[in-house]
């Protein structure tokens, strides 16, 4: 059967060919079949004839009889006794004069035989007629004497009535198998209805248009009971189950990658054929690639990137770990300046289908030890200045017991105030200490225009002509805080603000409530901050001018104090300056305190 045909059309041909079949096998069926309703006609003819003579008494009585039987038997008859010889033949009636061969005797052996067996068919050649005939032979006794009946018909009846009788039958085949073949196609039209609209329905599902079998709806005129209809209902079932399972995976896989994108880490997977898989945003951040240039490539092997280093060692790492089926690790420092330092970790997926790379970005580990390293430098340094100052004039002291009255209460003087110095140095290291373990108890509502007025005044007591104003945008701006703490970040700034002025200073502090949000704006007109200095003043011991600082008593440590409790309030604090010009702090606090974050 040919490939392309429809389930209907196949049914069709099938008929058509079986028919072919059965007309081929069937059609020598026919010819035997025919060939033996004519000789039984003809033999139910003879037998009506011979139950006819055989009510004769005598010979002549039975040629009389045939002779007057001519008429209704469309047969040649001939009558002959037990040795062969001819008493009657039809055919010298029509023929009207006698032919050679006329009366010629019935052979021996053709008698022998039909006195043997009741009834003989034969076919042979007619020499008066020229053509074959077919011949029925009956032996009957009379008188104790036995005779043999013979009728014959042309055989070309007997053909001629198969030919007719294979056209009628040819035809009658056709017609029926045109009225089955119609009947079949329609039925199964009927049957088939139901598939094509299943066909239908799933076609957007094998072209990919869609992810899974849409729901199939069946016409309104199939049974709830029809097979058709239970497959179809089968297919919904698997359907659902399917756009469920989908649903599952699909939920589980975002939720995986959302996970992946919220990690603070790179994430890069790969098949056994080195093909990127997976990467975060993360992970294209860290080794500077477009996602879209490696999702569903090899993973590059050489990348127009400023880390060809970083780039080439992931590659070697996650083709190590699968040919060592073990987790490998390596460390990296990217950058001349500021470094960027990257602890790598590969790992071999189950089954050899591949491995993941982590990309651990540790500078800030690294930035907290140096940190701490230049933490523990700067006190050193800073606590090693005073002592050797006060040990200095101490000693000098011990071994000068007659100096002047003048020099010691000047010497006495510098020792004081050098205490002092290692005194607010010690107490600034233990507020940033207890600033780091802040309880949420602390916090109040309080007022930040009753603060700022209260810090003011705490430094004009200090710096006694500097001008400071307080602008605010309403009579009460209220905030969750720590008063303490807050009222010493402010004094803080405050305080520098004078310091780093020319006499008389003039300080504006600005108060402004948002929506959730308040702000705190200090300016002055100060000295100002170099650029290059703006992203480190905040950092612990660090002073952009160290002679004057060390002069006015300051260790680098006012800001750092400052940016902590704003952290610690969740606010944030920047800072703009014009060297020559002034600077300005701005902080914002959030209205409502979120506990225990």
């Amino acid at each position: 059967m040919r490939k392309g045909l429809n389930f209907r059309q196949k049914i069709i041909l099938s008929h058509i060919l079986l028919f072919f079949v059965f007309a081929l096998f069937a059609f020598p069926f026919i010819e035997k079949t025919v060939s033996r309703i004519v000789f039984n006609n003809v033999e139910l003819n003879t037998l009506t004839l011979l139950h006819r003579i055989e009510k004769a008494s005598n010979e002549q009585q039975v040629i009389d009889l045939l002779k007057q039987s001519e008429g209704y038997f469309f047969l040649r008859v001939s009558l002959y006794d037990d040795q062969g010889k001819l008493l009657y033949d039809s055919a010298k009636g029509e023929i009207g004069v006698a032919q050679e061969g006329m009366n010629a005797p019935l052979p021996r052996p053709e008698v022998t035989e039909a006195i043997q067996k009741k009834i003989i068919f034969s076919i042979g050649e007619s020499i008066i007629f020229r053509e074959k005939l077919a011949y029925v032979k009956i032996s009957f006794e009379l008188n104790r004497k036995t005779y043999i009946l013979r009728t014959a018909i042309p055989f070309s009846q007997v053909e001629e009535f198969t030919e007719q009788f294979k056209v009628w039958f040819f035809s009658f085949c056709a017609l029926a198998l045109l009225f089955f073949g119609s009947v079949t196609w329609l039925i199964f039209h009927r049957i088939n209805y139901p598939i094509r609209q299943i066909i239908k329905a799933i076609k957007p599902y094998q072209s990919g248009q869609e992810e899974v079998i849409p729901h199939l709806e069946l016409s309104k005129s199939i049974d709830e009971e029809d097979d058709f209809y239970k497959l179809a209902q089968t297919l919904n079932s698997l359907s659902d189950r399917l756009r469920l399972q989908i649903k599952n995976i699909t939920d589980e896989r975002n939720e995986k990658e959302a996970i992946l994108e919220s990690l603070g880490e790179g994430v890069v997977a790969v098949d056994a054929e080195m093909n990127v898989r997976y990467i975060n945003f993360i992970g294209t951040k860290m080794i500077a690639i477009p996602r879209r240039r490696l999702l569903g490539k090899p993973f590059p092997a050489v990348q127009e990137s400023p880390y060809l280093q970083l780039i080439e060692k992931c590659r070697f790492l996650l083709e190590s770990c699968q040919e060592k089926l073990s987790v490998l690790t390596d460390s990296i420092s990217l950058g001349d300046g500021k470094k960027v330092y990257l602890d790598l970790i590969a790992a071999p997926k189950a089954q050899r289908n591949g491995a993941i790379l982590v990309l651990q970005d540790k500078s800030s580990h690294y930035k907290v030890l140096e940190m701490g390293k230049d933490f523990v430098a700067n006190a050193s340094h800073e606590l090693r200045t005073p002592i050797t100052i006060i040990k200095g004039f101490a000693e000098t002291l011990q071994d000068l017991p007659e100096l002047p009255r003048d020099m010691v209460v000047d010497i006495t003087e510098k020792i004081v105030r050098n205490c002092q110095r290692m005194d607010t140095l010690v107490k600034n290291l233990l507020t940033l200490a207890d600033l780091e373990n802040l309880p949420d108890s602390r916090f109040q509502e309080c007022d930040l225009v009753v603060l700022a007025e209260t810090c003011r005044q705490v430094v004009l007591a200090v710096y006694e002509t500097a001008q400071i104003i307080i602008e605010r945008s309403s009579e009460s701006i209220a905030v969750a805080a720590d008063p303490d703490i807050l009222e010493l970040a402010i004094i803080n700034l405050l305080d520098n603000a004078a310091k780093y002025s020319n006499p008389p200073a003039k300080i504006t502090i600005k108060l402004e409530q948002e929506v959730d949000e308040a702000m705190i704006s200090i300016s002055d007109q100060g000295i100002g901050i170099p650029p290059a200095d703006l992203e480190h003043i905040f950092e612990r011991f660090y002073t952009v001018d160290k002679a004057r600082s060390r002069r006015l008593g300051g260790a680098g440590l006012g800001l750092s104090i400052v940016r902590t409790i704003v952290e610690k309030h969740h606010g944030t604090i920047s800072v703009t300056s014009v060297v020559g010009a002034g600077t300005t702090f701005s902080i914002r606090l959030p209205i409502h305190r979120q506990f225990g974050r």
